[in-house]
């Protein structure tokens, strides 16, 4: 039996403002689940914001961890790396892993520190399960665990890729029972507390250049079942959650499955409010996935517009013109749904010229709830290789990549 602690480092920067965590960390809650089905230890979250240093201390000194887990963001990883030092300097035998986004595209960043001993890489769930299963069994050899980097006297050890698991049906669903306060995550946007977070694909087709997604799961489309994604619903609802954000890149990229799910979800009338957090492409909607969606109570859709210029658009690969948005757009005030219009300023080839047509498009289009935001060129993307090629990145202090920091 080992003892297990998973770590959501302070969110505080995710935004880049300071407000209460949004969502609690999903990823790490997989990673729970398929650890407590598979060798049942003794698991702990952190699930809120890691904010007393002298707290935190106190439960690693009293817990008698064998093995933490951190996952993180590039806004938080600074945070991370805080902790993990905290937790080498009391124990050094605890072994620190580390994953999540900023381990994925910046391995050897996190692996090259004294207090981080194993990063994981792109998608966890096989990962940490071969992982924890040969730290229990106390196996020295880790060379045949695919996605991870590891040191072993001294030397820095990479493994092959981790491939995509094909069918995400077999993942079990999030341990949410080991949130110890599910009100405390508070989504800008929530009507109803608790809401849950959920994932009901993986992947996203598109190739923007701002973008890390096809990183981390890939650009092909992997879908849960209708069957699969109902029954983590039930579970939801008698776990007394109130609202249900769809946290996917591209929910709607299958028409026909939204609107066989919209159908399964009106026969159980759970009585949710629906939210699609992440907003939906122009190109991926039509009039029945919006009146589908209407119907199970979504009140609002987003589309990620970026620019009202079409040659920054393309600079992009955003892979939608603005004839699309303004048809996707118009289709959502036809069904009289509450519109918001995603926009990011600086991106490559910007022109004080073309952030007036963004503007101009913006007032056009009429979207009810208008979002500019700066662009952030994380690490891993495109945008961030051309720019630091070019040397116009000037700030590495990852703190500063919250998506509303100045």
């Amino acid at each position: 039996m080992k003892n297990i602690l998973l770590i959501n480092p302070s969110q505080n920067n995710v935004y880049g403002v300071k407000m209460p965590p949004a969502y609690p960390p999903l990823g790490i809650l997989y990673l729970a689940s398929i650890l407590e089905k598979e060798h049942n230890p003794e698991i702990l979250i952190y699930d809120t914001d890691v904010k007393d240093m002298q707290d935190f201390r106190n439960k690693i000194i009293q817990g008698k961890y064998d093995i933490v887990m951190i996952s993180s963001v590039t806004s938080t990883v600074k945070h991370g790396y805080l902790l993990a030092e905290t937790i080498k300097e009391i124990n050094k035998d605890i072994i620190v892993l580390f994953g999540g986004i900023h381990a994925t595209i910046a391995p050897y960043e996190c692996i090259e520190k004294d207090y981080i001993d194993i990063v994981c890489i792109g998608e966890g769930e096989h990962t940490i399960l071969e992982l924890i299963t040969a730290i229990i069994d106390e196996k020295a050899d880790l060379s045949d665990i695919d996605g991870i980097v590891y040191k072993k006297n001294g030397e820095v050890i990479t493994t092959k890729p981790r491939e995509l698991e094909p069918d995400i049906n077999i993942f079990p669903f999030p341990a949410r029972h080991l949130l110890k306060n599910k009100n405390a995550f508070i989504p800008p946007d929530a009507e109803n507390l608790p809401v849950a977070p959920v994932f009901l694909t993986r992947g996203c087709p598109g190739n923007c250049t701002y973008c890390c997604t096809k990183q981390i799961f890939g650009r092909k489309m992997r879908y849960r079942s209708v069957e699969n994604i109902i029954q983590e619903f039930d579970e939801i609802k008698k776990q007394g959650y109130k609202e249900i954000h769809i946290l996917d890149d591209c929910f709607t990229s299958d028409k026909k499955r939204v609107v066989e799910l919209c159908e399964a979800i009106k026969k159980k009338n759970y009585g949710f409010k629906f939210e699609i957090s992440n907003g939906i492409r122009a190109d991926m909607v039509n009039y029945e996935v919006l009146s589908a969606l209407k119907e199970i109570g979504v009140k609002n859709v987003g589309f990620g517009i970026e620019s009202g210029d079409e040659e920054i658009l393309k600079n992009v690969k955003k892979g939608i013109s603005k004839d699309k948005v303004r048809e996707a757009v118009k289709l959502a005030h036809s069904l009289e749904l509450e519109t918001w219009g995603f926009f990011i300023i600086g991106l490559p080839g910007e022109t004080v010229e073309s952030i007036r047509k963004t503007i101009d498009f913006a007032k056009e289009l009429d979207v009810y709830f208008a979002k500019f935001l700066i662009l952030k060129p994380y690490p891993g993307s495109e945008v961030f290789n051309s720019l630091l090629e070019k040397n116009l990145i000037d700030n590495f202090d990852y703190e500063n990549y919250g998506t509303y920091a100045a």
